[in-house]
């Protein structure tokens, strides 16, 4: 009889521990799921007269632990998440992003623009035109979108001592998904502009290095 109660004392732990770590586990494959797999991040970074101006361009999906207002249905309300943007742009974007001028790492950017894109938005083409799109007209609640299916845009601006200055770059935004690719465009002085692209956190980058760095 004592060997059945401890048989049974033993079985009911075991299945009593089954039951946590199932817990644990379905906990981890629905955290796993809050997680987009591929992410896209553009950016576009541009020296100008005492300021440099970073353009990003970042799923909504990927930024993660902020409520967007919604709509009925479960669309984005664009007229009630303008605060929001901001936010987010700052947490999930600026404040992963050190940029520097020379050794001297540059202050926190000022948001300049935040607004919501559709995915088939093709204004970061260029930095004229996404420019031009960010001070443009937006989006209102007359687009029935969902917040996951949207893009959100942001314009950011640093204060530098020159626009001829060597600059640097040490992005870490693998964060924001499991596989995250940024492709940035770098235009020093107009007429040229030059196309990196990085996996995950590259470390720091320098934009204009020398023949030994480089």
């Amino acid at each position: 009889m004592r060997t059945f109660h401890r048989n049974l004392d033993y079985y009911t732990r075991l299945a009593s521990r089954l039951r946590i770590f199932a817990g644990f586990c379905l906990c981890a494959i629905v955290c796993a799921h809050d997680i987009p797999s591929d992410v896209t991040v553009q950016l576009i970074l541009k020296p100008d007269s005492g300021r440099l101006h970073l353009l990003a361009r970042v799923p909504l999906q990927a930024m993660r632990d902020i409520q967007f207002p919604e709509q009925e249905r479960g669309f984005l309300d664009f007229d009630r998440s303008e605060a929001v943007f901001a936010d987010a742009a700052q947490l999930w974007i600026s404040n992963a992003i050190d940029l520097y001028e020379g050794d001297r790492l540059l202050a926190r950017p000022r948001v300049i623009a935040a607004r919501a894109s559709l995915e088939s938005d093709r204004s970061f083409s260029s930095y004229d035109s996404a420019i031009a799109h960010l001070h443009g007209p937006k989006l209102g609640n007359d687009v029935r979108v969902a917040w996951n299916q949207v893009l959100l845009d942001v314009e950011f601006e640093y204060e530098i001592r020159s626009a001829a200055s060597a600059f640097s770059i040490d992005p870490k935004l693998a964060r924001l998904g499991l596989r995250v690719v940024t492709v940035l465009r770098w235009l020093p002085r107009p007429g040229v502009e030059r196309a990196l692209e990085f996996t995950g956190n590259p470390g720091l980058v320098r934009l204009d290095p020398s023949w030994m760095q480089a």
